[in-house]
């Protein structure tokens, strides 16, 4: 667990946005959502691009043997770079976010009583306030599903592929 959260740290202060990634992301975000995608920080982008990335190259190379993973190929991809929208409410650095999985260890996973931190709350509920700003842009009810439940405990395979992704990035 530490060894993946110091990894984790490191990716996300050397890990920079490319001009190849930002036309990787305007080839599949409408104007609107990358405007919105524009709003993350440069960290919170990269690891957006790395797990969209991540998808496509799982799905080309047919590394999954989940039909409906395959077939809903575009929708993970944009789920990817969509899915953490709702840190915009309130940015949330790589130093602040330390500082949040360290003390929610401390405290045996108890910070997220916290109510009077608007960073802590975003942290924990980013999910729902990006299905909150997506279900105002789009009735595509996977991707507001998979932004919605991406962090959520569920049995769902098309949830637990892009969990897995994401806690890889």
């Amino acid at each position: 667990m530490i060894s993946k959260r110091v990894k984790q740290f490191y990716t996300n202060v050397t890990d920079f946005m490319s001009e190849e990634d930002y036309k990787y992301v305007k080839s599949i975000l409408n104007d609107i959502e990358f405007d919105l995608f524009r709003k993350l920080l440069k960290s919170e982008q990269k690891h957006s691009v790395r797990i969209a990335r991540e998808i496509e190259y799982i799905i080309n190379h047919e590394l999954t043997d989940n039909n409906d993973i395959r077939i809903n190929k575009n929708i993970l991809v944009k789920s990817a770079l969509l899915h953490d929208i709702g840190k915009i409410r309130k940015k949330i650095n790589v130093i602040d976010k330390s500082i949040i999985v360290i003390l929610n260890k401390l405290t045996k996973s108890n910070l997220r009583k916290f109510r009077k931190s608007a960073k802590i709350q975003c942290y924990y509920n980013h999910s729902e306030y990006s299905y909150e700003i997506l279900k105002e842009l789009t009735e595509d009810e996977l991707l507001l599903y998979i932004v919605k439940n991406h962090h959520s405990n569920m049995e769902d395979e098309m949830i637990k592929f892009f969990q897995e992704i994401d806690d890889r990035n």
